[in-house]
């Protein structure tokens, strides 16, 4: 038992110093040409201190990014290390098995899907605002704003013509119908500010109800309650890209869309992507044992590199098509995001029991 403790450490500690090693030269690799690339940006308010600024907050993104690439690059160099120095023949006649060897390549690729998880839920929201606040010379109070925002509460039909995340409105006209859809009246206001969850309050409205008989009231207020379920970090939501949002921001807003109108497709595929990431990541090191238990176990560490490299290119372009193929048919994102990962697992289960 104890002999078998110290393998296992052994085999999670190479492992796992392999993929984080991977993780390290890929993510430099990564911000070095995107700042090369962004150089050839540069003009009279975009300076090169600026794209550098721009290339290190977007570092976290490209981190995430690369996160699967390493962990499958690091388990071929792991493995493939330890299979060179025949380490892996030696526990195999010892009566370890297989599967359990793959388990402990998983566990030390757990540590990058722990990483994945904190770097989506927590960090890349902020940086990536922060690297477009660099890029457009804008504050992240100016990066949440809307201009020209329709939203519907029953037979009210409500249009914003600005508001930010500070809650602020300006221009707002409401527009009242029946069950039937005709016109009851029309509220017309310069201001608006938010009050509490579900209420805000106009400036300077003009109301105008329209009576049964077909004659008009005109009432002018200087305040005036609003209900409106529009909350202000809905509104900062609705600036951001949906790749930009973390898990728990995209269930929030997803639940608020799907209450009070459809929830548009992008969401739903940038939701179901960050959630089927682990799995991706976990999936790549299943077929990233495979080369080394299975076919490509002759091969030199140089050939598994890039048919491991190939593979998981591969892989992400057929998950990149899928998500947009998944935006124009009527299926959920989820089973286009999902298809991927699972012909993955599939390939790489098969080729280890068959090397077993």
């Amino acid at each position: 038992m104890l002999a078998r403790r110290i393998v296992a450490k052994h085999v999670t500690k190479t492992t796992a110093l392999a993929m984080l090693g991977a993780t390290a030269v890929l993510s430099g690799l990564q911000v070095l040409f995107t700042y090369l690339g962004e150089l050839g940006s540069l003009s009279d308010t975009y300076s090169a201190w600026d794209a550098l600024k721009f290339v290190l907050w977007g570092a976290p993104n490209y981190l995430n990014e690369i996160l699967p690439i390493s962990a499958l690059i690091g388990a071929v160099l792991g493995l493939g290390t330890l299979a060179s120095s025949s380490e892996l023949i030696v526990m195999r006649s010892v009566g370890v098995s297989l599967w359990r060897i793959v388990g402990w390549v998983i566990r030390s690729a757990l540590i990058l899907v722990v990483l994945s998880f904190a770097l989506s839920e927590w960090v890349i929201p902020y940086t990536n605002e922060q690297a477009k606040g660099v890029k457009s010379h804008r504050t992240a109070a100016e990066l949440g704003e809307v201009k020209g925002y329709w939203t519907r509460e029953g037979q009210r039909f409500i249009f914003v013509d600005y508001a930010n995340s500070q809650g602020q409105l300006k221009n707002i006209q409401v527009i009242d119908f029946d069950d039937e859809y005709r016109l009851r009246g029309t509220i017309d206001a310069e201001q608006g500010q938010f009050v509490s969850n579900g209420a805000w309050q106009l400036q300077n409205s003009m109301q105008m109800d329209i009576l049964k008989d077909g004659d008009a009231v005109l009432e002018k207020h200087t305040r005036q309650p609003l209900p409106l379920a529009l909350q202000p970090k809905y509104v900062h939501m609705v600036t951001l890209d949906p790749e930009d949002l973390s898990p728990s921001q995209l269930v929030s807003f997803m639940s608020y869309m799907h209450e009070y109108s459809q929830v548009p497709k992008t969401y739903q595929l940038a939701f179901w992507q960050k959630v089927g990431s682990p799995f991706a990541l976990i999936a790549l090191v299943v077929i990233a044992c495979s080369f080394i238990f299975g076919p490509l176990r002759q091969q030199s560490m140089g050939f598994r590199l890039v048919i491991a490299l190939f593979t998981g290119l591969g892989f992400f372009y057929l998950q990149d098509f899928l998500g947009y193929a998944s935006l124009v048919y009527s299926p959920s994102p989820a089973w286009f995001v999902f298809v991927p990962i699972v012909l993955i697992f599939a390939v790489g289960g098969y080729l280890l029991q068959r090397a077993r």
